[in-house]
């Protein structure tokens, strides 16, 4: 990354002008909060070029029973400005997520729901399809995707 280029921990509050455009423009602002987005233990992080947020994800110990006592992590609210994908950001906000996740205790697990188009980017980063597909209304059709957190996650970059 480039002195330019900068992944780092954000507000909640940060990520919701992203989520709201990418990932929920048809829903109001406060839509796109995350019944656990204020957990002292969810991570929310940005990815900025130069002074721009123009990317974010959070990660947020969540089981998917939803129970929270164990060493299970959720990713949610994934998203890259339109104008910037494509480019390896979403794979630097990844990293960073899994490697936070690691670091709060091994062993452990990271999943999330994803689209069924986004398959072969969670398969690069290790994760395999853990449920059938469902459909998620307006967006479209989603799938599990998970795996363990290991050792190397916590050096990964």
């Amino acid at each position: 990354m480039s002195d330019t280029e900068t992944v780092r921990r954000i507000s909640v509050e940060e990520t919701y002008p992203l989520r709201h455009r990418i990932l929920r423009p048809n829903q109001t602002l406060a839509d796109c909060a995350y019944p656990l987005d204020t957990v002292p233990s969810t991570y929310h992080v940005g990815y900025f070029l130069k002074d721009s947020l123009i990317g974010i994800g959070t990660v947020l110990k969540e089981a998917q029973d939803g129970s929270t006592d164990k060493k299970v992590w959720r990713i949610r609210g994934m998203a890259v400005s339109q104008e910037a994908q494509g480019r390896g950001i979403g794979g630097k906000i990844l990293t960073a997520l899994i490697r936070y996740a690691a670091s709060q205790g091994l062993p452990g697990e990271i999943w999330c729901n994803g689209r069924v188009t986004a398959q072969g980017f969670y398969q690069r980063f290790g994760f395999t399809q853990i449920s059938d597909i469902f459909d998620v209304p307006p967006i479209g059709p989603h799938m599990v995707f998970g795996r363990p957190l290991k050792e190397e996650d916590l050096t990964s970059s």
